[in-house]
């Protein structure tokens, strides 16, 4: 039978999940998850995979540039009846529970403490990063829960367990590749090669499958990248402050932050320092490399607060580790102390952020800037013809929800130098299917895009609807 100390353990961490769970859902009502780009993706995939026509991007064409996972899950929940938002809602709650649930008990485990791992779980629930992550509709939180489900069963020995999470990790985030090298290391360091090799192969096959299908189907593994925008040095500075200036919630200075929890992580990593590196170390530092490199040359959006995450919660388990090995019982009690100003610290930073974005919405599209959008609410009242271009298109796909093409680019997205004739395209296409209809928000220009008056001057645009935040017109030769 379970221990007396077991049980406590296990109820100060479901408190944790609890509590990480409670603030993402408070902060998601009454006006819901956070909206980005990538999760109008997702959406979009998930409402073509329930009407059985697969995985299709908000412009019509394959989806190939995400992984598969989330817009399948969000599928079902539609063919379950459940709204898409809400169902992504409910899997962001539990995501954000799992993975304070997931990061106390490896905290425990490596110290030897449940005081610890109760704490590492506490702060974790309360930090900035993880439940402002998952309040959005991102495949990062589910993504990390599976990762740290799958550390656990490496190192409980059930590898056959961990191959299978493993393998939902790299159908949720291409970044999961690293979960499986995390995991292939770790057992070729304990000379368990046969199982290192089946492991390899588990893991990474339904991902191999998925990437076969997007060759087939677009010519390209992973869809077309552009040039990067941002230097290696930029990358790795972008990531270290991403991780680490909201994981503390005091306003010291960047230099302050970055001395207190990177040296606190390495205490605890010398406390770790008789045990090989776990597998926990493993995926963290070779996610951390990928971030930087695949950032560094292929285009990607500034590394932010969100890539970063599994750093941050890691920083976490290692600052507790660290205070379970400080010598002497004075400097554990002082330890905790702080810990325990770290956690209130936290939870009334997020009590102000809570109120905020449910008067406001979390940042992105469904937020009440956008929900008081008069273009998207002439969209939906009077849904325009076929074919559909946009500044936005995935703003306009919330409203319409069928396929919005993207206007053409003046020059690469991340390269301003990097000049493209996608007008000449444009123009012709609307020689085939004329007249189109052109949706531009003024909130969402994209300075790589050519610019509506440049348009204008060569094709003829007849305005449909002039309104505060955009306008509707009608595109021909």
């Amino acid at each position: 039978m379970p221990s007396p100390e077991a049980d406590r353990r296990e109820l100060g961490l479901v408190a944790s999940a609890i509590l990480a769970g409670a603030l993402v859902w408070l902060a998601t009502s009454p006006l819901g998850l956070g909206l980005s780009p990538d999760s109008v993706q997702f959406l979009a995939a998930a409402k073509s995979l329930a009407q059985g026509l697969g995985w299709r991007r908000v412009e019509g064409g394959p989806l190939v540039e995400w992984a598969p996972l989330l817009p399948a899950w969000l599928a079902l929940g539609i063919k379950l009846g459940i709204p898409p938002l809400v169902w992504a809602r409910v899997t962001a709650t539990a995501s954000a529970a799992g993975v304070s649930w997931a990061l106390g008990t490896w905290t425990s485990r490596a110290s030897r403490r449940w005081l610890a791992g109760y704490g590492a779980a506490l702060v974790s629930a309360v930090s900035f990063p993880l439940w402002f992550v998952a309040a959005h509709l991102w495949s990062d939180a589910p993504f990390l829960f599976l990762a740290l489900l799958g550390v656990l069963a490496l190192e409980d020995g059930r590898w056959r367990a961990a191959a299978a999470l493993a393998a939902l990790a790299c159908l949720m985030r291409y970044l999961g590749v690293t979960l499986v090298a995390a995991g292939v290391l770790w057992l070729a360091m304990r000379r368990r090669w046969r199982e290192a090799a089946l492991y390899a192969v588990l893991s990474s096959a339904p991902l191999g499958l998925w990437l076969a299908r997007n060759a087939l189907l677009t010519g390209t593994a992973t869809g077309l990248r552009e040039p990067p925008g941002f230097t290696a040095a930029a990358n790795l500075s972008a990531f270290v402050h991403g991780a680490i200036d909201p994981l503390l919630p005091w306003p010291w200075p960047g230099p302050i932050k970055l001395v207190v929890v990177v040296g606190a992580a390495i205490a605890g990593w010398i406390g770790l320092a008789r045990r090989r590196p776990g597998p926990l170390t493993l995926f963290v530092a070779l996610y951390s490399l990928a971030v930087i490199i695949v950032s560094s040359i292929w285009g990607s959006d500034p590394i932010d607060i969100r890539l970063a995450l599994p750093l941050s919660v890691a920083l976490i388990a290692g600052a507790f580790v660290a205070a379970a090995h400080a010598p002497g019982r004075v400097a554990r009690v002082a330890l905790a102390i702080l810990a325990l100003l770290w956690f209130t610290r936290g939870l009334a930073r997020d009590t102000e952020f809570v109120a905020l974005y449910r008067r406001d919405g979390v940042p992105g599209f469904s937020d009440r800037h956008w929900r008081a959008s008069e273009t998207l609410a002439r969209l939906r009242a009077a849904p325009p013809r076929d074919p559909v271009y946009s500044n936005a298109p995935e703003i306009a796909w919330l409203a319409l929800e069928r396929p919005v093409r993207m206007t053409p680019r003046a020059h690469l997205f991340y390269d301003p130098a990097s000049r493209v004739n996608d007008l000449d395209a444009f123009v012709a296409g609307l020689d085939r299917a004329s007249p189109a209809t052109l949706i531009w928000f003024r909130a969402a220009e994209r300075p790589a895009l050519v610019r509506r008056a440049t348009l204008a001057q060569r094709v003829s645009l007849r305005s449909v609807a002039t309104l505060s935040d955009g306008a509707i017109d009608e595109a021909s030769p």
